[in-house]
C-alpha cells in the first residue's frame, strides 16, 4: 500500500459522530461532553463518554436515570468529519458511573468494551484434544457467538489443558506462545503475527502533523540469544531449540542485537520442567525474541484525526531523527473526540514483559480460593495419634511445628502407593515420626501426609551407597524384607531368626525357623533338616516316589497299617543280621 499522510479533507474540519443503542440513534439533546476509543493488542477493545447530566435544582440525573445507558446495552459509535461518520466501535455497556465534580459540574460517565470482554469473566476447567492453537481459538469464542480470526499454526497438541483460569487469559497464553498478537475488533478475535514487512499506512512527520511524540530506546530487554530447554523423558535428555534472529524489520538505526551487547548474556535460558516438544519450545523462543524486538522502542505520537490507522499496521516516523525515524508497528491506536476536534494518538512497541508476568494476579487463583490464608509449599510434621479420627475418615492427627508448636494439631489424609474399598498399601508413620505434609489447594484445613522422613535424628536402617543394591522395609520391631540387586537376593526376616531367602545367585531359596528347622530348595535337590521330630501327615493318600532309588534309613523303622500292607518288586530281599521273625495268621510263603 502506497504511503499516504494525514491530510485532512473535511470542508468544515468539524468532527461529528453518531452513537447507536440497542440499533437505535441516541438522543440529539445529549451533550456529549467527550468520547475516546481505545483498540489495542492483548487488551479488550473499549470506549469511553461523558455526557453532561445531572441538575442540583431538580437533584436527578435524568439521563442516567432512563434506560439508554444501562449496562448489557448494545453500542455503536461511528466517527468522521461533517457528518460522513464511519463505524469506529462495537460493544456493550458496561459501566454506569455519575459524578459531581467541583464548581457543581455534573457528568454521566459510560464505559463499553467488546463483546469479547464477556470471555475475561470466570474461571474454565477443561481438556481439549488433537487440535491446532488456531483451532483452538475458534473453540474459546464460538460459546461467546464472536468472530474468529486466527492465522494458521502448524503444531497440532495431543492434548491441552485449560486449568481454572478465563477463556481470554487462556487464549492470550496460547497466543504468546505462537509468537501472536490478539486483537478483538467489534466483535471479531483476532489473532496475527505482527507483520513488519508490510507497506506503511500513514506517515506522520515532526514539524506537520506529529502533535506531539515520545518514544525511548532499551537495551535491558533485547537479548542476542534465547534457548529454551524441557525434559524428553522418552530419551531421558534435554530438548534444546534457541532463536537468535527474527523476521523483524525495526525502526531506528541500531538493531536489537546490536543493542543487546550492552546488558545482554550471550544467552538468556528459560526453561520447561515437563515434557514440551522442540517444535513448541521453538515457537517459545521466538515469541520471546519477537517480544524483545518490538520492545526495543517504545513510544507514542498524537496527530489529527485518522480513521486508517488500526493496531497491526506499519506507520512511518519521520523528521525525529535516526534514532526513531522509520516504520513503527502500532500496538494501540486511540480516538479522542471533544469540542468538535478529534485527535487520534497511536503506541508503537510493546511491554517487554510477558503477559503472564504483567497479569500474574488475574491469572493465579487466591490460595486456599481466598476462603482463609493460604499456605504454599510443603511443610514439616509430627505425627501425634494414629487412631479415632472424630469423623472416622482414616486420618492421622499431625503437628505442624511452624504453625504452633505447643498445640495437637490437624487431622490429616495419608497418601498411598495404593488405596480403595477395603484394599490397598497400609502403612502410616509413628507416633512421633517426622512427616512431609502437602495442602489441597494451598488450604491448611486439607492437610495430606506425602510421606515420612529420615535424618541423623531417625536414621535409615539401610545406609545409603552409590551402587545402591540395597532396598526394602524395617518395622519398629525389627521384622525385615529386604532386596539385593547386586546378590539378587530376596529375604523376609523376624528378629527372633525366621527367614524365607530367594537367592537368585546361589540358585537356592530357603526356609529357617528360629528353632533351627530348615527347608533348602537348590539344584542338588530339596533338603530339609530339623534338630528334633520330622512329621508328614496326609489326610489321604500320601504317595513317595523317586527316579532312581528311594532310601529309607535310621536306627529303627516301622511301618505300619490297620488294613493291607503290600510290597512289590522285581526282585525282593529281606535280609536282617540277626533273627528274621515273620508271624501271621496264617503265614504263606509261596
Amino acid at each position: 500500500m502506497a504511503e499516504v499522510s494525514t491530510t485532512n479533507t473535511a470542508q468544515h474540519d468539524v468532527a461529528t459522530f453518531t452513537i447507536l443503542l440497542d440499533g437505535k440513534e441516541m438522543e440529539a439533546f445529549y451533550q456529549v461532553l467527550s468520547l475516546s476509543i481505545l483498540k489495542e493488542v492483548n487488551r479488550i477493545s473499549m470506549a469511553k463518554l461523558v455526557i453532561r447530566d445531572g441538575e442540583v435544582a431538580d437533584k436527578t440525573f435524568a439521563i442516567s436515570e432512563k434506560n439508554d445507558f444501562i449496562p448489557g446495552k448494545k453500542i455503536i459509535i461511528k466517527v468522521g468529519r461533517d457528518g460522513n461518520n464511519k463505524q469506529f466501535f462495537k460493544g456493550i455497556i458496561t459501566r454506569h458511573a455519575i459524578r459531581i465534580r467541583e464548581k457543581g459540574r455534573t457528568e454521566l460517565q459510560i464505559e463499553c468494551h467488546d463483546e469479547a470482554i464477556r470471555m475475561t469473566i470466570g474461571r474454565h476447567s477443561r481438556y481439549f484434544n488433537n487440535l491446532k492453537d488456531n483451532e483452538l481459538v475458534d473453540q474459546l469464542t464460538s460459546p461467546y457467538k464472536l468472530k474468529s480470526d486466527a492465522e494458521q499454526t502448524s503444531l497440532k497438541h495431543k492434548e491441552l489443558v485449560q486449568h481454572h483460569i478465563s477463556d481470554w487469559d487462556f487464549l492470550l497464553l496460547r497466543a504468546e506462545a505462537n509468537a501472536m498478537l490478539v486483537l478483538t475488533d467489534d466483535g471479531t478475535v483476532k489473532v496475527f503475527k505482527p507483520n513488519t514487512k508490510a507497506a506503511s499506512v500513514m506517515e506522520v512527520a515532526y514539524g506537520s502533523s506529529i502533535q506531539e511524540f515520545e518514544a525511548e530506546m532499551d537495551a535491558r530487554y533485547q537479548f542476542k540469544n534465547i534457548e529454551a530447554t524441557s525434559w524428553d523423558y522418552s530419551n531421558q535428555q534435554l530438548f534444546k531449540t534457541e532463536s537468535s534472529t527474527v523476521q523483524f524489520n525495526e525502526n531506528g538505526n541500531i538493531p536489537g542485537s546490536d543493542i543487546a551487547n550492552a546488558t545482554s548474556p550471550d544467552k538468556y535460558f528459560v526453561h520447561h520442567s515437563g515434557h514440551r516438544l522442540e517444535q513448541e519450545l521453538q515457537s517459545w523462543t521466538e515469541g520471546m525474541m519477537m517480544r524483545s524486538r518490538l520492545a526495543k522502542i517504545r513510544g507514542r505520537a498524537r496527530f489529527t484525526g485518522f480513521e486508517g490507522v488500526h493496531p497491526g499496521d506499519m506507520v512511518k516516523i519521520t523528521g525525529v531523527g535516526a534514532r526513531f525515524n522509520g516504520n513503527a508497528c502500532v500496538t494501540a491506536v486511540k480516538h479522542d473526540i471533544a469540542d468538535g476536534t478529534w485527535e487520534t494518538n497511536i503506541q508503537f512497541g510493546l511491554d517487554p514483559r510477558r503477559y503472564a508476568e504483567q497479569h500474574n494476579d488475574d491469572l493465579d487463583d487466591r490460595s486456599a480460593a481466598g476462603l482463609i490464608g493460604g499456605i504454599r509449599g510443603l511443610q514439616i510434621g509430627i505425627a501425634v495419634q494414629l487412631q479415632s479420627d472424630p469423623d472416622g475418615q482414616d486420618r492421622i492427627l499431625v503437628k505442624i511445628p511452624v504453625i504452633d508448636n505447643a498445640a495437637q494439631g490437624i487431622w490429616t489424609r495419608v497418601a498411598s502407593l495404593d488405596a480403595g474399598s477395603d484394599r490397598g498399601a497400609f502403612f502410616r508413620p509413628e507416633i512421633g515420626d517426622e512427616v512431609i505434609v502437602g495442602f489441597i489447594n494451598d488450604d491448611p484445613r486439607d492437610a495430606v501426609v506425602l510421606g515420612m522422613l529420615h535424618s541423623s535424628a531417625k536414621a535409615a536402617p539401610i545406609k545409603g551407597s552409590d551402587a545402591n543394591h540395597e532396598k526394602g522395609f524395617t518395622t519398629r520391631s525389627k521384622m525385615h524384607i529386604s532386596f539385593n540387586d547386586d546378590t539378587k537376593t530376596i529375604k523376609i526376616d523376624t528378629p527372633a531368626g525366621n527367614s524365607i531367602t530367594l537367592d537368585e545367585k546361589e540358585s537356592k531359596i530357603e526356609i529357617k525357623d528360629q528353632n533351627n528347622n530348615k527347608v533348602t530348595m537348590q539344584p542338588s535337590g530339596i533338603k530339609m533338616e530339623s534338630p528334633a521330630n520330622i512329621d508328614i501327615k496326609a489326610g489321604a493318600a500320601l504317595t513317595i516316589a523317586a527316579g532312581t532309588t528311594l532310601s529309607i534309613g535310621g536306627p529303627s523303622i516301622s511301618i505300619k497299617a490297620d488294613a493291607n500292607v503290600s510290597i512289590e518288586g522285581a526282585v525282593a530281599k529281606l535280609a536282617a543280621q540277626g533273627p528274621n521273625e515273620i508271624t501271621g495268621l496264617p503265614v504263606k510263603i509261596n
